[in-house]
């Protein structure tokens, strides 16, 4: 009997530690308050078929915008489009084919969506993979940075041809609290050109996003476009799926620590905030964690890195004259 209570202690114990660490989570997860409409908005959500991109999507429809969900699998994002629908009663909710790791996709989604929309309000770069093994695209882009960077800066940079329509926007990027694994960035070893680095690639997409937005705001404002706001944020320790192709090893580590993490629904509300708030009219170039205003790590705030980094995407990307609204 003395056994059995004290099992029965230690198994109490262990049950009020992880109930203890999940309402720490929770409590501080951070909560989109603003229940402001965006009727006659159009937004784009890229990789919105499933996660955050899916609880983001289905909140704007609620709030009366059109919404895009711009993803790979377009099966996938028909169901997705087809729920959101049914659950919001908003029919504007559409579903189109995007591939962010291949630049002739975007170039083609760009196109497309140029000819159909008359303005667009919101973008949200949310699509992205993780523990990839090693992959050179067709386009000999290496496909994390292709996916998380190279295809949202040049979906980014030819989709600011329909937001000046209008004046303003907001472009929100989802990155990471990742990106402060790394401590340099080497722009001549973006696409593995040098060496494969399988344990920081994922870190350094994530600085790559915080530094784009950095430097998008910069040219924002130097373009006098300054309706136009750019942010990135951190959704915290999130359940979802970018993490399906890791290997075995870190894959188990994941699937235990997301026992702690945030819904999709919960990790989906920094996004949100910026999206739609009014709170945040106005603020641009900064980091978002929980809602609030947060600090990234050194490296996430040089400003002659994110410039350098600009350029070297422009090139890599080939970025045309037509394509390029920051002129």
């Amino acid at each position: 009997m003395g056994a059995l209570c004290v099992l029965t202690y230690i198994g109490v114990g262990l049950v009020s530690i992880v109930g203890a660490v999940k309402l720490y989570f929770k409590m501080t997860a951070g909560k989109c308050k603003s229940t402001r409409r965006i009727d006659g908005q159009v937004a784009v959500i890229t990789g919105s078929n499933q996660g955050i991109g899916y609880e983001t999507a289905k909140d704007l429809a609620r709030r009366g915008a059109k919404v895009i969900l711009a993803c790979r699998n377009l099966e996938s994002a028909q169901k997705a489009a087809d729920r959101i629908k049914k659950e919001t009663n908003n029919q504007e909710v559409i579903a189109k084919k995007l591939d962010v790791s291949s630049l002739a996709s975007v170039r083609q989604f760009c196109a497309d969506l140029m000819k159909e929309e008359s303005r667009l309000d919101i973008l949200v770069n949310n699509a992205g993979v993780a523990g990839m093994r090693r992959t050179i695209t067709d386009e000999s882009l290496e496909l994390h940075f292709a996916t998380n960077h190279f295809g949202p800066f040049l979906l980014t940079n030819i989709l600011l041809g329909l937001m000046k329509k209008n004046g303003s926007g907001r472009i929100v990027t989802v990155s990471s609290v990742a990106h402060t694994w790394t401590k340099e960035l080497d722009l001549e070893n973006l696409n593995s050109e040098k060496q494969w680095e399988p344990k920081l690639l994922y870190a350094r997409t994530k600085l790559a996003n915080i530094l784009f937005t950095r430097e998008l705001a910069r040219r924002l404002k130097a373009a006098g476009l300054s309706g136009i706001t750019a942010n990135a944020v951190n959704p915290g320790g999130v359940k979802t799926a970018i993490f399906r192709h890791a290997r075995k090893t870190f894959k188990y580590m994941i699937m235990v620590s997301q026992f702690f993490f945030k819904t999709p629904e919960e990790g989906a509300q920094p996004t949100i905030q910026l999206c739609v708030a009014d709170s945040v009219e106005g603020l641009t170039g900064l980091y978002w964690t929980d809602c609030k205003q947060s600090r990234s790590s050194t490296l996430g705030d040089d400003m002659d890195v994110a410039k350098a980094l600009w350029e070297k995407s422009v090139e890599v990307v080939k970025l045309s004259d037509s394509e390029n609204n920051l002129k």
